[in-house]
């Protein structure tokens, strides 16, 4: 006999008291999942799920949608409930990442819904939704009037990755009664990923928080990339470096190409973290901690912002240095001496465990949001995943050691591949991946054609949607004051007399009108 689901629900409103014995939440039919930090858990834990677990991906995403349907909300961070825990709605990517890997099983449209309320609509409790959002739709930036101001618009831009790669799969079926609503939107969402860009301060070559008015928080004389905190959450200028894995050509071109981004990224490995600049956290946090103990440069490996750093090589068309920081973290990071070692920090959700095991098989989910995986440096010889589907992924790299850590080529299913990327749809397929494995760098994976996929083209750096109503004249054919509809807030509204009104818009810089 089947069991009948009902629960106590942690996101509605509870009525009268409770008691040692009697509950006074909302009782509710169904399935509800919770307890989970997405934060945590959306850059590697998730895309893990979708792999190897994806009918438990679908009802787990289906048990957090319920968040929503009943709350009006997912929960940015659930414990079990609502709770106002760190930046970024990074269940949209979580997500949208399952589904476009063909994950099904769960109210896909209700998952969507949640993920455009998250990117749209400003939120009416502290722990949901994105902050800011009521300005950042219009300056293209969360603000530094909001505390991480920089790591909420860093995680929206990723989101909005996420969420335009979903509106896409979405619109795949045209006789879907949405079907135009998702192709615009996925266009639009595309259009706010690029949004990064307006966060990247030339004067000193990193990303930093800017005022409502366009002003950086801090001068190239004052900037050190080193200190944590302040716009960074749980880390520095330096870890947010390289925090768009989703178009590293674009970010490539705006430290000036791919080669100047690999230079960045031999510098920022380069570099070592002390442990004493605490900055706004006013000490030393267990992640700085972690993050000097590792000694690989500035790479806080133990904690989510750094985990897509040691693939970001691949961007820059120097794989065979991805391959060197992999395997170097393989050997020394998740050993330990005694039984419940074996971790270089906080588990976080299967975070860590997570990172090990992609890293270990050779691939890893750098562009999440998206059905494609990067190639790193498997760990083993050999090493077989029986699929859910019942094919097998077959990892195959006879002349692996600890010496012999670079690809000199790869084969899948018997086909040369030079690319450093592979779509999962070829992997849950089945298929036989063979590495030739070198003791010392290689050129496979560097030609022009090689990189992840991005979403900017070669050469051009990104050049995203702006609002244009800005500095200009604004008037009404009824007098009122057309200024709240202009002041880059959706908090504020314009109330007209006329049945009828008309507003033009007159541009200071061009002899162009809009009605």
């Amino acid at each position: 006999e089947e069991p009948v689901y009902r629960y106590a629900s942690p996101v509605s409103a509870t009525t009268g008291s409770a008691t040692d014995t009697q509950t006074n939440a909302k009782v509710v039919d169904g399935k509800i999942y919770v307890n989970n930090g997405f934060w945590d858990t959306y850059r590697a834990t998730w895309p893990a799920y979708a792999l190897f677990s994806p009918a438990r991906a679908g009802e787990l995403v289906d048990g957090f949608v319920q968040h929503y349907k009943e709350g009006g909300w997912i929960a940015r961070w659930s414990s079990p409930g609502y709770a106002d825990l760190m930046t970024g709605t990074s269940s949209d990517v979580a997500f949208a990442d399952v589904y476009v890997k063909g994950v099904r099983g769960f109210d896909a449209a209700a998952a969507y819904d949640a993920a455009v309320k998250n990117a749209t609509v400003r939120p009416n409790l502290s722990g949901v939704g994105r902050k800011g959002i009521e300005s950042s739709t219009f300056l293209g930036y969360t603000s530094t009037s909001l505390g991480y101001g920089l790591s909420w618009a860093m995680a929206g831009y990723l989101n909005d990755f996420g969420l335009s790669n979903m509106a896409s799969a979405l619109a795949a079926n045209p006789s879907d009664p949405r079907h135009q609503e998702y192709v615009e939107n996925a266009e639009y969402f595309r259009e706010r990923a690029l949004g990064y860009v307006n966060l990247f301060d030339p004067a000193v070559q990193f990303f930093q928080g800017r005022s409502a008015q366009g002003v950086f928080s801090k001068s190239p004389a004052a900037y050190d990339p080193r200190v944590w905190g302040y716009d960074y959450t749980e880390t520095n200028g330096w870890n947010t470096a390289f925090d768009a894995p989703f178009d590293g050509e674009g970010l490539a071109n705006l430290y000036g190409g791919r080669a100047r981004l690999g230079e960045k990224l031999d510098q920022f490995f380069a570099t070592p973290e002390t442990a004493s600049l605490g900055g706004s956290y006013g000490g030393v946090i267990h992640e700085m901690v972690e993050a000097r103990d590792v000694r690989m440069g500035q790479l806080g490996m133990s904690n989510q912002p750094s985990f897509h750093i040691p693939y970001m090589y691949n961007h820059a068309g120097q794989p065979s240095k991805t391959q060197e920081k992999v395997r170097d973290a393989l050997a020394r990071l998740w050993i330990g001496s005694d039984i419940g070692q074996g971790y270089l920090g906080d588990e976080d959700n299967g975070a860590t465990s997570a990172w090990q095991l992609f890293s270990a098989l050779g691939i890893y989910p750098l562009r999440v949001g998206s059905a494609e995986y990067t190639i790193g440096s498997p760990l083993f010889t050999r090493a077989v995943v029986h699929l859910e589907n019942g094919n097998d992924l077959i990892i195959n790299a006879p002349n692996n050691s600890p010496k012999n850590i670079y690809v000199r080529a790869l084969r899948i299913n018997g086909q040369a591949h030079t690319k450093t990327s592979v779509p999962h749809a070829l992997l849950t397929a089945g298929a036989t991946l063979d590495f030739d494995m070198s003791p010392t760098p290689t050129t496979w994976g560097t030609g022009a054609d090689d990189a992840p996929t991005s979403l900017t083209p070669p050469g051009l750096i990104p050049r995203p949607l702006s609002d244009t109503a800005v500095g200009s004249e604004a008037s009404t054919s009824d007098g009122t004051s057309p200024n709240a509809l202009f002041d880059n807030t959706s908090t504020t509204s314009a109330k007209f007399t006329a049945e009828n009104p008309v507003l033009d818009y007159h541009y200071a810089t061009e002899p162009r009108k809009v009605t």
